[in-house]
């Protein structure tokens, strides 16, 4: 099979490919009708991590696999693979980054505001007067602390910043330049401290081992002095659910701002479902547009084809 394979639910994207490289042979396969693919030949391609594992052992000629979203946790099994012969590439753009910075900044400002007692007021055509002398907190009077200062957390921080929040970055190591928009950083060996430090706990951490349960037990107990509020807008594995619920009927967090769950979808049963200070929104944070990816591909297969060295290369060993 000759050209670029698009293997991917999302929808149009070599269409999108095509009109940026109009005479690259596009070859697209339908993810719900492939029950006879012929992948042998296919050296480059574009698909969904949640897609790969099972067609890897297909790929005995692949030289380089386009990823359509950030996350790669689906892969975590390939850590040990003694047989992985390719490049992989995920998706990181400086729009993933701000789709997310928007979600940040509406469910904060939301929440201290309490805009859903408006929602409701509304509902009911009730004006308050009271609403107009109460007290709220602006993201100027707040640390926020981000789990996770990558290229998505960065953008997120930096957002922040212009709201004159004070942020706190949590990371492995400390970087030898800081960036301005960041006023401390703290490695995940001193999570209690930082923990204990902000009034937001905002997690955007990918799933690795290494990210596994890092919030669970009572470890969220060291949120309790300043009331914080827990945001996980990165990946479920940070926390078990009994953990998160435990945390918020002790009031350790007074409440939880959740787009990823150990279980997705969330099943009906969640306790989450029914808990008044959680807000539950379906992995929908921020969005990968066809457009975008195809443009982060077209970008790369210009440097693969002239041997440079791609943009955001997939560390197996670290998960992302």
């Amino acid at each position: 099979m000759n050209g670029v394979v698009v293997y991917s639910h999302l929808s149009k994207l070599s269409q999108h490919i095509k009109k940026i490289i109009p005479q690259l042979n596009i070859v697209n396969i339908n993810p719900d009708n492939n029950e006879s693919l012929e992948l042998n030949n296919v050296e480059i391609m574009v698909t969904d991590c949640s897609l790969l594992l099972n067609i890897k052992n297909k790929l005995s000629n692949i030289k380089w696999i386009q990823f359509t979203s950030a996350g790669v946790e689906e892969l975590l099994s390939l850590r040990d693979d003694k047989n992985i012969n390719f490049v992989a590439t995920r998706f990181v753009d400086s729009a993933y980054g701000l789709d997310m910075a928007e979600y940040v900044v509406m469910q904060i400002v939301a929440h201290e505001r309490n805009q859903w007692k408006e929602y409701e007021a509304q509902k009911k055509s009730f004006w308050s007067s009271d609403s107009m002398f109460g007290q709220r907190r602006l993201l100027s009077d707040m640390t926020i602390g981000i789990m996770g200062v990558g290229n998505i957390g960065k953008i997120v921080a930096k957002t922040l910043k212009h709201f004159n929040a004070k942020i706190w970055g949590l990371t492995r190591t400390i970087p030898t330049t800081k960036e301005p928009y960041i006023d401390e950083y703290r490695m995940t060996s001193s999570l209690p401290e930082f923990l204990s430090n902000c009034h937001y706990i905002i997690n955007i951490m990918p799933a690795t081992p290494e990210t596994n349960g890092l919030l669970n037990g009572d470890m969220l107990k060291n949120c309790k002095e300043n009331n914080a509020i827990f945001m996980n807008i990165g990946r479920g594995n940070i926390i078990k659910e009994d953990d998160l619920v435990n945390a918020l009927e002790n009031k350790w967090i007074t409440a939880a701002i959740l787009d990823v769950f150990e279980v997705e979808p969330l099943p009906s049963t969640s306790k989450l479902w029914t808990m008044p200070q959680v807000i539950i929104s379906p992995h929908n944070a921020c969005l990968a547009s066809a457009e975008s990816v195809a443009e982060l591909f077209c970008n790369n297969y210009s440097k693969f084809t002239h041997g440079e060295p791609l943009l955001h290369i997939v560390n197996f060993q670290r998960g992302y």
